[in-house]
């Protein structure tokens, strides 16, 4: 998997949070990117220019950290951070949105 990503963003901080505790940072190679730039090679990935942006080994381009974090959920032997039914997935679906607002807040 092949990550864009800058320093500054919080939603890569998040979605980085995310692999390491499902055990697959170290499957993903880092780009970093300018997204005010809009270089090429994220252009070609996430035509929003936005950061981050997940490629996955399949070559499928995601981007916006909540769908990236749901794809690294899915992968794995690890326990899921976002349960597949239920008032459990709810909570941890509001729980994120909460952190996006607040990454949002800061921003």
């Amino acid at each position: 998997m092949k990550l864009h990503y800058a320093l500054t963003s919080p939603y890569v901080r998040k979605v980085m949070a995310c692999a390491i505790v499902r055990g697959l940072d170290s499957g993903i190679e880092k780009i970093p990117t300018n997204p005010s730039a809009s270089p090429a090679s994220l252009l070609n990935d996430n035509p929003l220019s936005k950061v981050p942006c997940l490629v996955t080994d399949d070559g499928i381009a995601l981007y916006d950290s909540p769908v990236i974090c749901e794809y690294l959920d899915s992968l794995g032997d690890s326990a899921k951070l976002f349960p597949p039914a239920g008032p459990a997935r709810w909570r941890a679906l509001k729980l994120q949105a909460m952190g996006d607002g607040i990454l949002d807040a800061a921003v």
